[in-house]
């Protein structure tokens, strides 16, 4: 992304069983991807609690892949997932493609540091010579 273009963002949201605050989580993704002046090309949600039932979240990692998006917003980290080797390639894959990961309910870096996912992945970064999630 050129410094003068509008970003573009991503929206996922999966809260399982409970589609009426899956859409909350999606609309307010929405308000803070616009707040933050990106343009949302956008969105997917997930019902499943299975890694491998989750077409929603594979279609934002290829929207990442093809290069589509500079940003993906989501309420909480988990819902990407729950288990630390998936949001470390979650993480890595971002970092691969410059893409910001923003969350609604807490900062990214604490939460991450939580995880013990920080350091991981600035060791990450810092090796392969990659700018931050954050």
């Amino acid at each position: 992304m050129k410094d003068n273009e509008t970003p573009r963002a991503w929206l996922y949201a999966r809260v399982p069983g409970n589609d009426t605050r899956t859409l909350e989580c999606l609309r307010d993704c929405a308000v803070q991807a616009g707040a933050d002046g990106c343009q949302i090309i956008g969105s997917s949600t997930d019902e499943k609690r299975g890694w491998l039932l989750r077409p929603g979240c594979r279609e934002m990692q290829q929207k990442i892949k093809s290069g589509e998006v500079d940003a993906i917003y989501v309420s909480r980290i988990r819902q990407i997932s729950g288990k630390e080797r998936h949001l470390f390639a979650f993480f890595k894959l971002a970092m691969q493609h410059n893409v910001k990961i923003y969350t609604q309910e807490y900062n990214l870096r604490d939460r991450l540091h939580n995880y013990r996912l920080e350091y991981r992945i600035e060791t990450y970064a810092w090796q392969h010579n990659l700018p931050m999630p954050w």
